[in-house]
């Protein structure tokens, strides 16, 4: 499979295997020909804010933490199609709403360890939240029972 066959499918992967993506309404844009990933929240559901009501900040995580981890994987010379999260800094800077997309990308790869940053926009592209963070190449396929022995 080639390397952007590979780039193709983790995306239809992300925005259709993980369960928590789902839940929420993330999806990632199938554009990274710029080194940013993009993940959008079109519908901020009020099931997903805090009392503000804003986004909870669970959710700006779980979308800077996504950005930055696809980033990752889809970096030139990636050695896996899953990257795990090791640590993970993130700044809050105005509430979330309305639609939202996450921008991530590399800073530093290695050939285990990634670095990343990420930013959170809303319609008006003003950035609501940072982060940045480290993230593991994982070896086995993400999706095999086998792959916690593997990392």
């Amino acid at each position: 499979m080639s390397t952007v066959d590979r780039q193709h499918m983790s995306i239809e992967d992300m925005n259709s295997r993980v369960p928590f993506l789902r839940l929420i309404g993330a999806r990632q844009d199938p554009n990274f020909e710029d080194g940013i990933v993009r993940v959008h929240l079109s519908d901020l559901r009020e099931d997903l804010c805090n009392q503000l009501p804003a986004a909870h900040g669970g959710i700006l995580m779980t979308l800077l933490d996504v950005a930055m981890s696809r980033a990752a994987v889809l970096a030139p010379g990636a050695p896996s199609s899953t990257a795990v999260t090791v640590e993970m800094s993130s700044r809050f800077i105005y509430p979330g709403r309305g639609p939202l997309v996450a921008e991530g990308w590399v800073i530093n790869q290695g050939r285990s360890l990634c670095t990343c940053q990420a930013n959170i926009y809303d319609s008006e592209r003003r950035i609501l939240a940072t982060a940045q963070g480290t993230f593991k190449y994982w070896k086995a396929h993400a999706y095999d029972k086998s792959s916690e022995s593997s990392a």
